[in-house]
């Protein structure tokens, strides 16, 4: 029979595929990766398994799902074909289980747990089951309860398939009401663990307290949901080695701060694309008196967009003689005269803000050390990070509005102050109460109008140049880059020169002021302080004496963009310059990347019962959402272990999780997860031997199978090693191959415990208590 067989062969042992009797793939991936399991497929090879079967046992097939079984394996190893069609075995479970009638998809671990139920009551050794009792452990010892739980199982459940498959775990409850603690000790074929919460990555930029250092790029993994701020400050402190206190998170919307998080704000609706900036402060305790903290958005004074036509009456811009005038709060709106901007005001006062450009930022400064110089020092180190800045040559004719101004005539209407700073906020009051901004014009529309200032210049000339003028600004910044990171720490304490970290590009025309004269670049931009109502100050400088400035106010750095002034500069945002934390790539791809011993830790951590799981106390004589923890026990030689990927959501769609779970293919140790049987000599070390993959949604989705015969010394059949099994396909792959993001099901085998199993030979005389449609199974077997 064996030389038949030999002649047939159409295929090397271990590569005979199952063909798809329509959706079956669920089954065919499980069938599989059992074929494989080396002590499973030898009992029913070699006919062990015929003296164990229980014909009687009305939880069983009688016998006919263990031979349908068994000549199934027998067929997957003979390799006379290249693929077998399992419809016999189909038919079996179907007439047992009638979920499994017809071609629709199932679930494969649900179709694996139904199987080896059926082939343990099919096998099972005991012929009348007694009753039992759980076993409540009433405070005696753990290993007492635990064993003599396990005899009270094997009474009634006694087969190959617990021999093999079975572990047991302790299921610890405690009630919250009276704190009764109930422990059992259950068996268990398969361990079902969740999967980590899901991970959202956000990238965050770390600003140091010190402007001389660039901000770093930071990207931190968070929970998708229930997340809050502090794990993304826990993150960040951690990389950089401050205290968590001393970092503030905010989120940046066009260029201003959306708003600040306190540390135990949710950040579920942060999107990774959303930009958080995370800022250290200095610490009252370390500067030794109080610290004031202050938000700064940068802007230009002038936008950089025309205004083309009037907003109120959408008349457009005429000849250079009757140029509209421009919002002065603002700049980027136009108007004919006051009258259309009075008339347009309603609508406008909810936009009418300037235009901020580069990245606000968030300095700290001890009270006593606030000076101008010390401020402006702070907010050009910080803003040059993300906007580009270049002086032009200074030009005869240029003027600036300080000169020829026309006197004011009305209280009612003033003009932006003297300093041409952008965001004026005088403004001219409208029977409501409510302010409308000023006007720029140029010239005053007649003397029975108050007379405003000239319109600053609009920059659409100035933009051209700003292209031409690159190379120097980027000369110009790496520069300044470069020397504030020479300088170290003292930067904090000492303007830093321009000049000197200039020395190639020392002649760019407007950079002739003298070295470390602060005040000729602090003329770059103004600083305007901003109060709790939204009003704008210009700061004047005092010189050494500290500046009045409260956290309850932010500031505004405006760069003077404008065309008019002598120290007009060009401004315009860039990519923040920054560098990039190294060990962040590795943070990003462990979001959605987790491990088998993180899903194993969730799995023996404590929970609260869902209400619909209420345990009922015997103690308070009522159901209760107890803690249920489960700590594994007792360990089987081969643990299946299923990754909880599939989650229902309300009774008919599930969810799946596609999160990556990294699991070891060699030397799963499980002695930290195991808290029973110390006494064992040997380590509870795994070997991987098969996994069952689930691509797609549970629509729609498809099974295959990664398989091995797992090595034994005792075996006289060789080894095959690892192969892909997709229905009728059989391949070789590497073992690199097998752990992916698909992986649903684990199969892992104990080393050095080998099964016993019964002697091949004759059914025993349990013969003489078959049923006629038992006796028919029997001859099956033949």
């Amino acid at each position: 029979d064996e030389d038949e067989d030999e002649k047939k062969k159409v295929c090397l042992p271990g590569f005979t595929g199952l063909v798809n009797l329509g959706n079956t793939c669920f089954m065919n991936s499980v069938i599989q990766s059992l074929s494989n399991t080396r002590e499973l497929r030898d009992y029913f090879h070699d006919r062990s398994f015929e003296s164990e079967i229980n014909y009687n046992n009305p939880l069983g097939t009688g016998g006919r799902l263990a031979i349908g079984f068994a000549m199934l394996l027998r067929a997957l190893w003979k390799g006379t074909h290249h693929a077998f069609q399992p419809s016999k075995l189909k038919a079996i479970v179907a007439s047992k289980a009638s979920q499994f009638t017809g071609y629709a998809q199932h679930d494969a671990q649900e179709f694996m747990a139904f199987l080896l139920d059926g082939l343990h009551e099919d096998l099972n050794r005991i012929q009348n089951k007694p009753y039992t009792e759980t076993v409540d452990s009433d405070g005696r010892p753990d290993e007492v309860v635990a064993e003599e739980a396990w005899q009270r199982h094997k009474m009634r459940n006694d087969s190959f398939i617990v021999d093999l498959f079975q572990g047991q775990y302790k299921s610890k409850l405690v009630c919250p009401v009276c704190s009764k603690v109930s422990i059992t000790f259950d068996p268990f074929l398969y361990l079902p663990v969740p999967l980590p919460q899901k991970q959202k990555v956000l990238t965050v930029y770390y600003f140091a307290k010190e402007p001389h250092k660039k901000p770093i790029k930071f990207l931190v993994s968070i929970s998708k949901e229930n997340s809050s701020a502090m794990e993304v400050l826990d993150s960040v402190a951690h990389s950089v080695r401050v205290k968590p206190e001393n970092l503030r998170l905010a989120e940046v919307i066009k260029n201003h701060f959306h708003r600040i998080f306190l540390p135990s704000n949710s950040l579920d609706t942060v999107s990774p694309t959303d930009l958080l900036l995370c800022f250290e402060v200095l610490s009252p305790e370390l500067a030794k008196e109080r610290v004031v903290e202050l938000q700064v958005q940068q802007r230009p004074q002038v936008p950089s967009g025309p205004v083309a036509k009037c907003a109120a009456c959408q008349k457009k811009q005429l000849p250079e003689d009757e140029k509209l005038k421009r919002c002065t709060r603002c700049y980027r709106v136009g108007y004919c005269n006051v009258t259309c901007q009075k008339t347009h005001w309603p609508d406008h006062k909810a936009s009418c803000r300037p235009e901020n450009i580069g990245f606000p930022f968030l300095i700290s400064v001890p009270e006593s050390r606030l000076t101008y110089a010390r401020l402006a020092q702070l907010l050009e180190g910080y803003a040059r990070y993300s906007v580009s800045v270049f002086q032009p040559p200074f030009q005869l004719g240029r003027m600036s509005p300080e000169q020829g101004l026309p006197p004011l005539h009305s209280d009612k209407l003033e003009p932006l102050a003297k300093s041409s700073c952008a965001a004026a906020t005088s403004v001219p009051e409208l029977g409501d109460g409510d302010r409308v901004s000023s006007l720029v014009q140029e010239p005053p529309l007649s003397p029975a109008v108050p007379e405003l200032q000239p319109e600053m210049g609009d920059t659409t000339t100035v933009r051209s140049k700003v292209l031409t003028a690159r190379s120097s600004l980027l000369s110009l910044d790496s520069g300044f880059s470069e020397h504030m990171e020479s300088q170290g720490d003292s930067c904090c304490e000492k303007e830093p020169s321009y000049e000197r970290a200039l020395k190639p590009e020392a002649a760019i025309p407007g950079y002739q002021h003298t070295p470390d004269s602060l005040s000729a670049r602090a003329t770059q931009f103004y600083i305007n302080k901003i109060d709790a109502a939204n009003r704008e100050q210009k700061l004047e400088d005092k010189g050494d004496t500290p500046l009045d400035l409260t956290d309850d106010c932010s500031l505004a750095l405006v760069w003077k963009n404008n065309e008019r002034l002598k120290e007009f500069v060009l401004v315009e945002s860039k990519e923040l310059e920054c560098v990039e934390d190294p060990g962040s790539a590795s943070e990003a791809a462990r979001a959605g990347h987790f491990t088998l011993e993180q899903c194993l830790n969730l799995f023996t951590k404590p929970e609260v019962l869902a209400p619909e799981e209420a345990w009922y106390c015997p103690k308070c004589k009522q159901h209760r959402e107890a803690s249920k923890q489960l700590m594994l026990w007792r360990l089987p030689n081969v643990l299946i272990i299923q990754l909880k990927r599939f989650s229902f959501r309300s009774f008919i769609w599930r969810d799946k999780i596609n999160d990556m779970v990294d699991f070891p293919v060699r030397s799963l140790d499980l002695s930290k997860f195991c808290i029973g049987r110390k006494g064992e000599q040997q380590l509870p070390m795994y070997d991987l031997y098969a996994v069952i993959n689930h691509y797609g949604g549970m629509i729609g989705g498809h099974y295959t199978a990664y398989a091995r015969l797992p090595n034994d010394k005792n075996s006289q059949r060789s080894d095959v090693g690892w192969r892909l099994f997709d229905d009728s396909t059989v391949t070789t792959v590497d073992e690199s191959q097998v752990v992916t993001r698909y992986a649903y099901v684990l199969f892992y085998r104990r080393r050095n415990s080998p099964v016993e199993r019964p002697l091949p030979g004759h059914p025993s005389d349990r013969r003489a208590e078959r049923t006629p449609s038992a006796e028919a199974a029997a001859s099956q077997v033949s």
